[in-house]
């Protein structure tokens, strides 16, 4: 049997966030005789998967910060290849990687949008620096995918759509994993003492995209409304000292769990009754397919692609819509439902994704 080939997967760290997530799903599940995942990791720090992926045979590159990134990347790709792909999930920075994949010969090279906006301010020099790296990307790219049209459209150009490079990739996931089960509801809702309480989720890193100010807002309320409330976060990030703070200050200290970010977050999702997502931009929102799998109603914001509404009972508010909407929303929330994997597999499977994937690195 000849030996795999190799694909260099290029972004900041294995966290525990949506893009690193929706990697090592595939990568999961991936027929490893046949391919094997390396990470070049630009934070040059190791993180939360790491581990999780050596163990399934990927090496794993920490960058020099004395260097730039196209110097360390040079570096790995010549002394560690050969690599039959390179898949950067760095947004627009996209374009200075796969230039220097091509540079030294790498066939397939892969630019990926995971998120239809940045946070960044739309500056005059933030805007000259997207249309640069937008152009790099175009040139450099031999595929170009996105988790949703919207995240194709804002990082490599409205007229992507056009190009035959450029593909729509749904973040797939392992629908069994995330089906309901009632014996993990008990145990998890008992190890959090949440056994008489209805259950708000959320799953996400503490960061302004994921909006936990929305959520402790919106929770504030609707814990008016329902006096057995708990609100459950699963996820940390450089936000979560404020998120704590305002816990806090709303007096919601024995009413809001944190639990830190986990590797069997499908164990999170069952102690749930309804999740929250108020995000303020998403490309897709992978944790809101999660939670459709373990059979969760949805109340997010309208920025959320409706791509997600996979169970068709997912609902769609504004950010502006006063937090009364928003808890009401909560309180007239569909009741979990059994029947909900089966519409996500059918629309999220991983066996697709991979699928996918599988033949755009072996070029098939």
């Amino acid at each position: 049997m000849s030996e795999p080939i190799r694909v260099l997967h290029v972004f900041a760290a294995l966290d525990s966030g949506g893009v690193a997530n929706f990697v090592m799903n595939t990568y999961r599940c991936i027929d490893r005789n046949k391919i094997r995942y390396d990470f070049a990791l630009t934070s040059g720090e190791k993180s939360f998967m790491d581990d999780e992926a050596a163990s399934l045979g990927a090496r794993m590159f920490y960058f020099d910060g004395g260097k730039s990134i196209e110097e360390n990347l040079r570096m790995i790709l010549k002394s560690e290849g050969p690599f039959e792909a390179v898949h950067s999930h760095v947004f627009f920075y996209s374009g200075l990687v796969l230039r220097e994949a091509k540079k030294c010969g790498v066939p397939v090279r892969i630019a990926h949008a995971h998120n239809a906006h940045t946070g960044e301010s739309s500056s005059i020099v933030r805007k000259a620096y997207e249309a640069t790296m937008r152009c790099l990307i175009n040139t450099n790219a031999t595929v170009m995918l996105g988790c949703s049209e919207k995240a194709c459209r804002y990082v490599f150009g409205n007229s992507s759509m056009g190009d035959s490079r450029t593909a729509v990739l749904p973040d797939g996931i392992d629908c069994d994993r995330f089906a309901f089960d009632e014996e993990t509801r008990k145990k998890v809702r008992s190890e959090y003492g949440l056994e008489d309480r209805f259950v708000v989720g959320h799953v996400g890193h503490f960061n302004p995209a994921k909006n936990h100010e929305k959520i402790i807002s919106v929770f504030a309320e609707f814990a008016k409304q329902r006096a057995d409330a708990a609100l459950l976060l699963v996820g940390d990030g450089e936000l979560e000292g404020k998120v704590r703070a305002k816990v806090s200050e709303l007096c919601l200290d024995d009413k809001v769990i944190f639990v830190g970010a986990h590797l069997d977050v499908e164990r999170m999702y069952q102690a749930m009754d309804v999740f929250l997502f108020p995000s303020r931009y998403e490309g897709f929102g992978m944790a809101m397919i999660e939670a459709q799998a373990s059979g969760l109603a949805c109340v997010a914001s309208d920025v959320v692609p409706e791509d997600t509404n996979a169970d068709g009972r997912a609902v769609y508010l504004p950010l502006s819509a006063p937090d009364e909407a928003w808890a009401a929303a909560l309180l007239t929330a569909p009741k979990r439902s059994m029947g909900s994997v089966d519409k996500v597999r059918h629309a999220f499977g991983i066996e697709a994704t991979v699928d996918k994937l599988g033949k755009i690195y072996l070029r098939k």
